[in-house]
């Protein structure tokens, strides 16, 4: 991944490039789980000063959000500051919910 590269670049540590990439792998499995046939997901990864923003946006196959009790969402817990995940009205464009999930790593936080 190059996002793995540029944060390496702009000074995440190995353990904490260790961690986004878990963290992206584990937004992403969340996002497949409940996503609608034959769609895509999208990543989008903003870089800033101190921090690294992850955007993962898919098409769900029904209404709701990814269940925060479940052992994937305390994964993305653990690894990040912070998570949220958002859901918009069916859009028959798509044929579903379009949902993200989003988290943020601050670089050097413990």
């Amino acid at each position: 991944l190059r996002i793995i590269k540029a944060a390496q670049r702009l000074g995440f540590t190995l353990d904490e490039v260790a961690d986004i990439r878990l963290a992206v792998d584990e937004g992403c499995s969340t996002l497949i789980a409940i996503a609608a046939p034959d769609t895509s997901l999208n990543c989008r990864f903003t870089v800033g000063d101190l921090d690294l923003l992850v955007r993962v946006s898919g098409v769900a196959a029904t209404e709701g959000l990814p269940d925060e009790r479940s052992f994937g969402w305390h994964v993305l817990r653990t690894l990040t500051d912070e998570v949220r995940a958002h859901q918009e009205a069916y859009d028959p464009q798509v044929s579903g919910f379009p949902t993200t999930v989003e988290f943020r790593r601050i670089r050097g936080k413990a």
